[in-house]
């Protein structure tokens, strides 16, 4: 019969466009992920953390920080709990409004009276800048997938200097992973803790923090959270905190 021939070809035809496609499909995948080298993205994302920096500036959002210590049984012990707002005052001047800040007992043995990301956990909020670079011996490790961002995943080690960068009073370096994302080029996951020197007093959790996209190409944190035991020097001292940022929304316009 005529007709059988004829839908064959058809549908052999089909297949052959449809192999096609799927070739040219996985080309273009591959392609678009080896575009970028690791090296590349790691440097876009330092660069990048300098300009975040500044943009968080331009933010108001709400801060709200829980820190809590366990005794026997895993019952909390001690809590400070503390609420801001970062926002604008009437003349201009970025400003904390508190909200709430009840007095906590752990205010002391943490050596904090102002808890902020830096203070609890010994790093900037972007410390991974273009100039502190320099100071991390950095490895990728893979390419991994975040809900629906395709990321670089790198693990960062402080190298060993015999003339340490000068830095800010509190600033430490970082032992850890970032996740970067493949389209903007920016840290939207942290792994890891602060590096403290054996003769410092101050002592820092394991902790993740993870950004969301609060406007087109700008990501900032959202989620802080950390579960550890602080070496105290007459005590460990079992901690959680957990940080949570909320109702991000531009004051100042977009540069």
């Amino acid at each position: 019969m005529p007709t059988e021939p004829s839908n064959l070809y058809r549908v052999s035809r089909g297949l052959l466009l449809l192999a096609i496609v799927c070739c040219d499909s996985r080309d273009f995948i591959a392609a678009h992920q080896s575009a970028t080298a690791p090296e590349e993205a790691i440097g876009r994302a330092a660069a990048n953390e300098s300009k975040l920096k500044a943009a968080e500036r331009d933010f108001f959002y709400r801060q709200e920080i829980l820190v809590q210590t366990f005794g026997e049984a895993n019952s909390v012990s001690m809590q400070l709990h503390r609420v801001s707002e970062m926002t604008y005052d009437g003349a201009g001047n970025r400003t904390e409004k508190i909200i709430s800040y009840p007095p906590s007992p752990l205010s002391v043995p943490l050596g904090v009276l102002q808890p902020d990301f830096k203070s609890l956990l010994g790093v900037d909020q972007f410390f991974l800048s273009a100039e502190p670079l320099a100071s991390y011996s950095i490895k990728f490790a893979s390419r991994q997938k975040i809900d629906e961002l395709n990321t670089y995943v790198f693990d960062l080690e402080p190298l060993e200097q015999k003339n340490t960068p000068k830095r800010e009073k509190g600033d430490h370096l970082f032992k850890g992973k970032v996740w970067i994302d493949d389209q903007d080029f920016q840290i939207v996951k942290l792994e890891g803790k602060a590096v403290t020197a054996k003769d410092e007093s101050h002592r820092f959790p394991k902790f993740e923090c993870y950004r969301e996209n609060v406007e087109s190409g700008v990501w900032l944190p959202t989620l802080v959270y950390a579960r550890d035991v602080l070496d105290l020097k007459r005590v460990d001292l079992p901690i959680k905190i957990e940080i949570k940022y909320t109702g991000y929304k531009r004051i100042k316009p977009r540069k």
